[in-house]
């Protein structure tokens, strides 16, 4: 099984599936390859997540094979080859090329796996609704425009960040907003700036309610750093140090700059309570 598996979304689900189908039908184990391309940047999951992932869905193994799919033929032989060496394959289970409306990240790998004569399957790529193919690039563009419900649905669970709680500049707990700090992977996406609505999940396995701002803090900073700041709606604690995860539900409202603290205050209340309203159902 082969693939880049970003995000995990419903559309690998149903090529994992797929997949388990053929190695029940032959008897064969099931080994999956995420192949990663070096320096990338806004993952929906990063490389070990989505091993992990493929290793609960049913693969008895799985590793990554990082790949440039702007190189030509030569580079597609040489990855076929390492798979053949780890694995020797029977068959090759793959998603079929997407159609003219998006270019393949890999069109030389069909021809360098049939030149090394390796049958493959190609899998139907599942479609949303509209009829659109449910794909990782799609889901980045949604998560980068606010439409927070679009991936959701097409990933088939709440996107979700995790990190450590890091210390910031304490204004939060100044103006009655205390607020968790998510520390941020390079490698991963963050959504557009705004705030959310979304769930928290602490290592002790306990959820709580959060209206979440990404941005730069425009009213207090004139040049501030990127940050994911988690208000919980229903806890006060010390969470520095400790692993959180940031569960997005919905998309509130866009980021912006207020004429002074009060005004703000005064939106953190009204987004705390929105939240907690969508947060209900």
């Amino acid at each position: 099984m082969l693939g880049e598996f970003d995000g995990f979304h419903l559309g690998h689900r149903h090529l994992v599936q797929a997949a388990v189908d053929v190695v029940r039908r032959d008897h064969l184990p099931l080994a999956a390859v995420v192949l990663t391309d070096s320096g990338s940047t806004d993952q929906l999951l990063d490389v070990e997540e989505r091993c992990w992932t493929l290793l609960a869905s049913g693969a008895a193994s799985a590793f990554a094979i990082t790949n440039d799919p702007r190189a030509a033929g030569e580079r597609a032989t040489t990855l076929v080859d390492e798979i053949i060496e780890r694995l020797h394959p029977a068959v090759v289970v793959l998603a079929c090329l997407p159609d003219i409306s998006e270019p393949a990240r890999h069109p030389d790998l069909r021809a360098a796996l049939r030149g090394r004569s390796i049958d493959i399957i190609e899998v139907e790529r599942l479609t949303d609704p509209d009829g659109s193919p449910i794909t990782s690039a799609r889901i980045r563009d949604a998560l980068r425009t606010g439409q927070v419900a679009a991936a959701n649905d097409w990933l088939g669970r709440p996107f979700t960040l995790g990190g450590t709680v890091v210390h910031g500049s304490g204004l939060g707990h100044t103006i009655g907003f205390p607020t968790a700090n998510l520390s941020l992977t390079p490698t991963r996406l963050v959504p557009m700036r705004g705030v959310y609505a979304a769930f928290v999940d602490l290592e002790d396995g306990t959820r709580h309610r959060a209206a979440v701002n990404i941005g730069v803090r425009p009213t207090v900073e004139a040049d501030g750093q990127l940050l994911v700041e988690a208000h919980l709606l229903d806890f006060d604690a010390d969470l520095y140090d400790t692993h959180i995860a940031v569960v997005f539900r919905r998309w509130l409202r866009h980021e912006q700059r207020f004429d002074s603290l009060d005004a703000l205050v005064q939106q953190l209340g009204d987004d705390t309570r929105r939240a907690a309203i969508v947060l209900r159902h």
